[in-house]
């Protein structure tokens, strides 16, 4: 599999609802590759997406793959960016697609990321969770 930024899909991206404080999910199907190789050539946020992101406003994001930058990396532009905006990154989340639906009706939604706490650490595993209607 070809690794590139972002993913193509036949559901739309939707900025409806972004506004500064909202949580930005980016659900690119590729969880369904965890535990195979293939997992490790994930889609990516291009600096331009990330740049997006926080001139929006967005300081937390969430994608369904292993980073928000290519990995391997020499770089790693996205977290440069988001966490330069003091935005708070969670990888590897999984069944976003009733999330999309969800969306796609119009139906709210309400994310809460809790993270284990973890004494002098810059990251943490964190429980995901959803709330629609």
């Amino acid at each position: 599999m070809a690794r590139s930024p972002g993913h193509r899909s036949d559901r739309p991206c939707s900025r409806a609802g972004w506004r500064a404080g909202a949580i930005v999910l980016v659900a690119t199907g590729w969880s369904r590759h965890w535990g195979h190789d293939d997992y490790l050539a994930h889609p990516y946020l291009t600096p331009e997406a990330a740049e997006l992101i926080v001139d929006a406003g967005i300081r937390t994001v969430g994608i369904d793959a292993l980073s928000v930058d290519a990995t391997p990396a020499d770089d790693l532009p996205a977290h440069r960016i988001l966490c330069g905006a003091h935005a708070v990154i969670a990888e590897n989340l999984t069944g976003l697609d009733p999330l999309l639906d969800a969306q796609t009706a119009g139906e709210p939604i309400e994310v809460s990321l809790l993270p284990l706490r973890l004494p002098a650490a810059d990251g943490a595993p964190v429980r995901a969770v959803a709330r629609v209607g």
